[in-house]
């Protein structure tokens, strides 16, 4: 025979996953400019420097959004990308947006900008409160970086980056650097 408080937890379980399939279905379809071929919704957040960074205040150039969190094992890898994106295309805005847990820390970021020095790499550091960026580019793994073109759309995006086609990424490269000068 089964107990009432055995009942009880799996019809609160039940539920639970009723809930969480709720807010997985409705998630992306409030997450927009997220496909590469999308345009990009434009975003305000505070940076490091204490000013405020608006996406459309860069408008006519293209940006690399890198989200990332110091804690990432991956961080070599995505800084030597960002290094060589950096030195290739010292036109691309590189934005960095700490995607640590909504709830922005001065080690997290004093770390990332340690980093991005000992690098040499020019980048803004956004501090995203309550994943609000995150979670308007619908970004799940980290690293993910999004190329935008200087036309405000989504030329590449790739969790992990660093691990993806460097042909690839150099032809995207290529294509979005094309289009600010061709914007000028």
């Amino acid at each position: 025979m089964i107990s009432a408080n055995t009942l009880n937890f799996c019809k609160t379980m039940k539920l639970a996953g009723i809930v969480l399939g709720c807010f997985l279905i409705a998630v992306p379809c409030f997450a927009g400019g997220s496909s590469v071929g999308d345009t990009v919704p434009d975003f305000s957040s505070l940076s490091t420097s204490g000013r405020f960074f608006d996406l459309s205040g860069i408008e006519g150039k293209s940006v690399l959004l890198s989200f990332w969190s110091d804690w990432c094992s991956s961080e070599r890898q995505e800084l030597t990308f960002l290094k060589r994106v950096s030195d290739r295309y010292p036109e691309v805005v590189i934005v960095i947006v700490d995607s640590e847990s909504g709830i922005p820390s001065i080690r997290s970021l004093t770390r990332i900008a340690r980093s991005l020095a000992e690098w040499d790499i020019d980048a803004k550091i956004l501090v995203d409160r309550d994943l609000e960026v995150t979670g308007l580019y619908n970004v799940t793994a980290l690293p993910t970086s999004l190329l935008i073109d200087s036309s405000g759309t989504i030329a590449y995006r790739q969790p992990n980056f660093f691990n993806s086609d460097t042909d690839g990424v150099n032809a995207s490269l290529d294509r979005a650097v094309s289009v600010s000068f061709l914007n000028r």
